[in-house]
């Protein structure tokens, strides 16, 4: 199964009265009533076009990308404590 770029998006509403609405834009993750934000996925293709059509919408205050696009995944392994008390006495 091929993978697929996905952009995560953000998005701040005024209203969680309308969200079926998200729907039609990607994929809708999770959605929370009481801070009244929903974070949606879609495809790294379409992302700008995305935005500009949920920056219409009435009820969509602020839409924001998420960073992790950005963020270093790979890490690098530190050494353990022991192993550096083992340094020193070697």
């Amino acid at each position: 199964m091929p993978e697929f770029k996905r952009d995560s998006l953000i998005i701040w509403l005024y209203n969680t009265k309308y969200l079926r609405v998200l729907r039609r834009y990607g994929y809708v993750h999770y959605v929370s009533k009481r801070m009244k934000y929903a974070i949606m996925y879609c495809d790294h293709g379409h992302s700008e076009s995305v935005i500009s059509q949920l920056d219409k919408l009435k009820f969509v205050k602020q839409i924001d990308r998420s960073p992790l696009q950005d963020v270093r995944t790979t890490y690098e392994k530190g050494k353990s404590i022991q192993e550096e008390k083992d340094e020193i006495f070697n």
